[in-house]
């Protein structure tokens, strides 16, 4: 069997929530390219910005009173990099909170294109569903519905973004966030692939979606044969 491919997904909660060496993910992979190795880290951090992920990649940190090295360190084949849309999104559409975003995300990239030999997929997570959007969050109890309505559709402008940043950066997309919005239009609530009891981060069907379509993305742009090449 070839070297395991090492694998290392960056982001916030979307991406932490997966678990430890994301299960979800390692099965998908596991199925489709049954001759190959994988090692999967996980270093998503919940409640984080992409300022603070930019910061991660060449610094070690603490998460949970554990150390964690920084994402260069690793030496990964892949990065999969996920969008931080869910908390930058709190800077809403006026003002600088877009440009931001995109110029954090553009040095992101520019940083592990240069310090890794890595090849990297963008993650734009799952889609946020309005009506019940932090529904069971114990600090939005009694928040009117408009309020958390406007909140998520601040959230999917940023993902938006992301898919935007893909095609400008040239890097595959594993568009989850189109995924969830062409199933809701055949009928699937958005709400199968969320966590019910915070109505923000993706469930387990959420987390298997997202390794699907991820696996999909490396698929079609044959990302294991160019990370081995490399």
């Amino acid at each position: 069997m070839d070297k395991a491919v090492r694998i290392v997904a960056t982001g916030d909660s979307m991406t932490e929530t997966a678990g430890a060496g994301c299960p979800a993910l390692a099965t998908a992979l596991a199925v489709a390219f049954p001759a190959r190795a994988f090692e999967i880290v996980n270093q998503g951090v919940g409640g984080t910005r992409v300022g603070y992920g930019l910061w991660r990649l060449t610094h070690a940190y603490e998460f949970n009173a554990r150390p964690y090295p920084s994402l260069v360190s690793l030496d990964p084949d892949l990065v999969l990099l996920e969008s931080f849309a869910y908390n930058n999104g709190s800077d809403g559409l006026q003002g600088d909170g877009l440009t931001h975003f995109c110029d954090m995300h553009r040095k992101m990239v520019a940083t592990i294109r240069s310090q890794t030999r890595a090849l990297i997929v963008m993650v734009v997570t799952i889609a946020p569903d309005g009506e019940h959007f932090l529904e069971t969050v114990p600090n939005f109890m009694h928040t009117p519905r408009s309020i958390r309505r406007w909140m998520a559709e601040d959230r999917a402008r940023y993902l938006e973004a992301a898919v935007d940043l893909a095609a400008e950066l040239d890097l595959p997309l594993a568009n989850v966030y189109a995924a969830t919005l062409k199933a809701e239009q055949q009928g699937t609530p958005l709400g199968r692939w969320i966590d019910q009891t915070d109505w923000i981060h993706p469930g387990p069907e959420g987390h298997g979606l997202t390794a699907e379509v991820t696996v999909q993305t490396i698929r079609q742009h044959r990302l294991l044969e160019d990370a081995c090449d490399g």
